[in-house]
């Protein structure tokens, strides 16, 4: 057998445990603050856990090293049974929502999306706004991370695991050789600015509730706040603080906690990091000049806010900070042409990815060099190196399937009864996993809320496809991939 279907399920099989016990989390929060007593999370938690033990029978006897097809599947598998499990309190806690908008709800959570088909967030039961920030935050850093720490595995495929669920991971940002304990230090990471950034909000004034939901948000790059006013009324310290958490979680998590480490300027050393900080700093002073002639805004408030919405944007975030598609002109195209951009590989935010821009102008470098130097030796570099033809080769097929799939997506979507604007957009928002579109009717000032059930279906695929990155769910797909 090609793909050993038995250790797949071996392998869902504690990442579905653990899921199901985190969804208690919601459960006992609603059993003691509200009415409803939590059913729906209880009743969630306890079909993933019996699920995982399905899963734990039918791959007892498989074996313990997996091969690539057998990560991509569980990768793959993975995201796909949890985002249709957790729509499950969505569907039976907010009677307005039907299947379709609770699958597209989670799936836009966990893809760390941040689009929302909920309306009226203030008057909706904190339980299911606690359960939409746990479903970014474990989305934001993978199951995957949970799931190397508790496999047995992980010694020998671990790293092969992270290469699944991001095809941009990369090797040389690791600092040590043992998986688990990089899988640990991760998640330490994750909790830890999670901390500051929740403490730094309550300082900035928000209560405890909201204060951890939006942290959970922000250090996922989620987007998705408890209520209908996003970042709109909160303080200058908020969204400074918003600023600085969206940045920091948009950078290679490896490779900041190699600096800690030790290594402090690998950090800023880093081409990709450096790259992303002048795409944000650029875009941002092109934006707040615009705001400064033609809003008359002041020079700190046009900095602010225009810094704010291109880190939001660029990080894949999505929180909204007024409605940047009415500012000017100018400022319009600024933010569709960094729409799909992303942040850096091996961060939490999704989208093309910084690194892969870079080495795409390295090659068209290189090309010009070779058209004016027909005979020259010139190789496309990326941090100082050779770029090999696989990573070459690799980057080609992304960026040409990101093209096809934005292509299709959005003729279907046309076809679905959105015009033009919002079927481009609100597909590379989903695609890119961003949140906010830049359409008529899907733009920052509004949501998906009345978007037709087939829609929900077609933007729920391109959410999780642009999560996966695109290739690893496609092969899952074709018949080469169950072939010898």
């Amino acid at each position: 057998m090609v793909v050993d279907f038995r250790l797949v399920a071996k392998l869902l099989t504690p990442a579905l445990f653990v899921f199901g016990l985190v969804t208690f989390i919601p459960a006992i929060y609603a059993h003691i603050n509200e009415a409803r007593g939590g059913t729906a999370f209880y009743f969630t938690g306890g079909l993933s856990i019996f699920i995982s033990f399905i899963f734990y029978l039918i791959g007892k006897k498989a074996g313990q090293y997996p091969s690539l097809r057998v990560l991509f599947l569980f990768t793959t598998s993975l995201w796909v049974i949890v985002s249709l499990i957790s729509a499950i309190p969505f569907y039976f806690d907010l009677p307005d929502i039907n299947v379709y908008k609770a699958i597209f709800e989670s799936c836009s959570a966990l893809s760390t999306t941040g689009s929302t088909v909920i309306t009226h967030l203030d008057s909706r039961p904190n339980a299911i706004l606690l359960w939409r920030a746990i479903l970014q935050y474990v989305g934001g850093v993978g199951f995957v991370a949970l799931a190397v720490i508790i496999l047995p595995i992980s010694a020998m495929g671990g790293m092969s695991i992270f290469r699944t669920e991001s095809s941009s991971f990369d090797d040389s940002a690791k600092y040590t050789p043992h998986i688990k304990i990089m899988a640990l230090s991760l998640i330490i990471w994750y909790i830890a600015i999670l901390g500051l950034c929740t403490f730094l909000y309550v300082v900035g004034g928000f209560d405890l509730f909201r204060a951890v939901t939006t942290a959970m948000s922000t250090v996922a790059t989620g987007g998705m706040t408890p209520t209908d006013m996003s970042m709109n009324g909160t303080s200058p310290f908020i969204q400074y603080t918003a600023i600085i958490f969206m940045f920091i979680s948009s950078c290679p998590f490896m490779l900041i906690l190699s600096s800690l480490a030790g290594n402090y300027l690998q950090f800023f050393k880093d081409q990709q990091v450096r790259g992303f900080l002048l795409i944000n700093l650029i875009i941002a002073t092109s934006v707040a000049i615009s705001l400064i002639f033609k809003n008359d805004y002041s020079i700190e408030k046009a900095f602010r806010i225009s810094l704010f919405n291109v880190v939001a944007i660029t990080s894949t975030t999505g929180f909204a900070l007024e409605d940047f598609t009415l500012w000017n002109h100018f400022a319009s195209m600024a933010f569709l042409f960094i729409l799909a951009i992303g942040g850096c590989s091996g961060s939490t935010s999704g989208g093309i990815k910084t690194f892969r821009l870079q080495i795409c102008y390295s090659m068209y470098k290189t090309q010009l060099l070779k058209l004016i130097h027909p005979h020259i030796v010139s190789e496309p570099r990326f941090k100082g190196k050779v770029i090999d033809p696989g990573t070459l080769s690799a980057v080609i097929t992304y960026m040409v399937s990101y093209i096809a799939f934005l292509a299709v997506s959005s003729v279907i979507a046309s076809i679905l009864g959105l015009d033009l604007g919002d079927s481009v957009t609100a597909t590379i928002s989903c695609l890119s996993n961003i949140g906010p579109a830049m359409g008529t009717t899907l733009n920052p000032s509004t949501n998906f809320s009345q978007i037709s059930d087939s829609l929900c279906l077609l933007f729920s695929c391109d959410m999780i496809l642009g999560r996966l990155e695109i290739l690893p769910v496609l092969l899952c797909f074709t018949r080469i991939f169950y072939k010898q």
